[in-house]
């Protein structure tokens, strides 16, 4: 008898020890179940509205205005469905923390050009304003920013391969600085995010 309950006291412990494993794997699988991009329909143009979880922002030091003076650039990808059409447009903002000769007003060029990789991806500018392409609200703005960003059309495929780019810089076209900007805030993950769930399923 004295076996007996041995036996089964490891059977219960065996069963007890195989549900945890089992709760663990299934709580794992949760936890790094991958999180799709922000959407939500704009209350103003009635726009399906997807995102980047987080943008990429570049960044070009400017020793000559302050020792830690730096020019930014934040790029987040966004797609708008209208009724089943997509656009995929790239909001890009130009600021500074440190001073405002360094901002958007300080770049008389209006096309970026992307170099990603081995390929120089040219972007030019919409003027379109953010309320025609189907956005009411700035999106990931930089709090340092005041005004509307830029807009530049793309697609998809494009996005896709920025996504995963292993090397990334960004030219702005006729700046009077021809230095490039690198890669600050590396948003690369999310990009790749937001372009594989923007893909059409089948």
């Amino acid at each position: 008898r004295r076996g007996d309950t041995t036996y089964e006291g490891a059977i219960r412990a065996s069963r007890s020890a195989l549900a945890t494993l089992t709760a663990c794997a299934t709580l794992a699988a949760c936890s790094f179940a991958p999180t799709r991009p922000p959407e939500y329909l704009d209350p103003d143009t009635a726009a399906s509205v997807t995102t980047v979880t987080t943008p990429i922002v570049f960044a070009r030091s400017h020793q000559d205005v302050a020792a830690n003076a730096r020019q930014y650039i934040t790029v987040a990808a966004v797609s708008v469905n209208r009724s089943g059409h997509f656009d995929y447009v790239l909001l890009v903002y130009l600021w500074s923390t440190v001073d405002p000769r360094l901002g958007a007003h300080r770049h008389p060029g209006q096309n970026i050009i992307l170099l990603a990789d081995d390929r120089a991806i040219r972007l030019i500018r919409d003027n379109s304003t953010l309320h025609q392409v189907g956005i009411s609200t700035p999106l990931h703005a930089p709090e340092h920013m005041h005004g509307q960003p830029r807009i530049y059309r793309t697609d998809l495929e494009t996005l896709k391969f920025l996504g995963q780019a292993k090397r990334m810089r960004l030219l702005l076209e006729g700046d009077e600085d021809p230095r490039p900007f690198d890669v600050w805030t590396d948003g690369r993950a999310a990009l790749k995010q937001f372009a594989s769930a923007s893909s059409p399923i089948g």
